[in-house]
């Protein structure tokens, strides 16, 4: 198991969106939890494709619904991860905008890729995170991930550049829309998202930034 737990890339300014995105998540988990299950929930906010004309809410309504606790947890922890440093380069409001945008973006993707006619709803943070780590990816190319790397009950930490660990999360999404087509992780909306951080980003970066060393 691969966990990433510290990225050495100061910013310069409180990450109080990224704070409030992660609050706003945990606190809708807990509500969903106690007072119906998320089955009840994503049944009426969730994202289902087939709904989208009727409904066009659920692009948004979706997001900050989650299945599980793993799923909560993996989402809130990347984003705390890679948000911080989003925030500070592009503003609060910026990034508010980017990461809503970006689950936007991956649930059109997923929609698109079903041809928009499954019922299955779809919840998660997960398209607008890899949003934010497209956009870390085309901003901090060269800063320093630290991870841990679970080999049976021995721990492994060493340090990868955020151009491969990024990169090969992306490289193993597309595989697995291949590998595993039924799964019940909507994988085509975590690379709409992804996708769509990455173009935001680049339109918006310093062309110094991406030359830097690797």
């Amino acid at each position: 198991m691969l966990i990433p737990y510290r990225d050495e890339n100061p910013s310069y300014s409180f990450p109080f969106f990224t704070l409030i995105l992660i609050g706003v998540n945990v606190v809708l988990y807990y509500l969903t939890t106690m007072s119906g299950g998320i089955d009840f929930y994503a049944s009426r906010l969730g994202f289902r494709p087939d709904q989208i004309l009727a409904r066009p809410l659920i692009l948004i309504s979706s997001i900050p619904l989650h299945a599980n606790l793993l799923h909560l947890v993996g989402n809130m922890w990347f984003l705390w991860l890679f948000g911080d440093n989003i925030e500070d380069k592009f503003g609060r409001i910026s990034f508010f905008i980017l990461f809503v945008l970006s689950g936007v973006a991956g649930n059109l993707t997923h929609g698109l890729f079903s041809l928009y006619s499954s019922d299955t709803p779809v919840v998660g943070a997960s398209g607008a995170v890899a949003g934010i780590m497209g956009a870390y990816l085309v901003r901090f190319p060269a800063a320093k991930i630290r991870c841990v790397f679970i080999l049976i009950f021995y721990p492994i930490f060493f340090r990868i550049h955020a151009f491969w660990f990024i990169g090969a999360w992306i490289v193993w999404e597309i595989i697995s829309v291949y590998i595993a087509p039924e799964s019940y992780i909507a994988h085509w909306a975590h690379i709409g998202g992804f996708v769509f951080g990455l173009m935001w980003a680049f339109r918006r970066s310093d062309r110094r930034v991406l030359t830097g060393s690797l």
